[in-house]
């Protein structure tokens, strides 16, 4: 018995065993249980949360931006055609897979993902970059703004993570 318990409090300890830490984190489908291809509906009730548009109006289902309306702070989710295709985290409050999260320095990004970035030039920011990993064949990825050398937001999902301005 002493051992059963032993092993068990080093499983709950470890962290890449167990904790919502763990489950709450951003890969190329999404954050957490929330994934590109969800019903804004199906992700509102893994949150525990409604999810309402950023003036609270209702939602445009072929393209608009959604946040939860208690906790997960710095996460926004964007639908088209009624389907969330990306999560956006702009708050140094979650972390991908790898550990990565908003603050974090390039040196650290290719540190972590080295050759596997695709790195594009920021639309309005002449200082600026795209910082995009991919999973294979490209349709889930992760994309990862960076302003003054550090990751200023984190995007996650389908191509849609490729998009500058809303839907487009």
């Amino acid at each position: 018995m002493k051992h059963a318990v032993a092993a068990l409090a080093a499983l709950l300890l470890h962290p890449s065993i167990s904790g919502a830490d763990d489950s709450w984190r951003i890969t190329t489908r999404g954050y957490g249980p929330i994934r590109a291809g969800m019903t804004p509906a199906e992700a509102a009730r893994l949150m525990g949360t409604r999810l309402k548009t950023f003036e609270d109006r209702p939602m445009d289902a072929f393209c608009d931006d959604l946040i939860p309306e208690k906790g997960f702070e710095g996460v926004s989710l964007m639908v088209q055609n009624g389907r969330i295709t990306r999560l956006v985290i702009s708050k140094p409050t979650v972390r991908t897979l790898s550990g990565i999260q908003v603050g974090d320095s390039t040196d650290r990004l290719k540190q972590v993902f080295g050759s596997r970035l695709e790195i594009q030039p920021h639309k309005y920011d002449d200082d600026g970059f795209y910082y995009f990993v991919w999973e294979q064949g490209k349709r889930f990825g992760v994309k990862f703004e960076i302003g003054g050398n550090r990751v200023t937001e984190i995007y996650a999902g389908d191509e849609s993570i490729r998009y500058v301005e809303g839907c487009s």
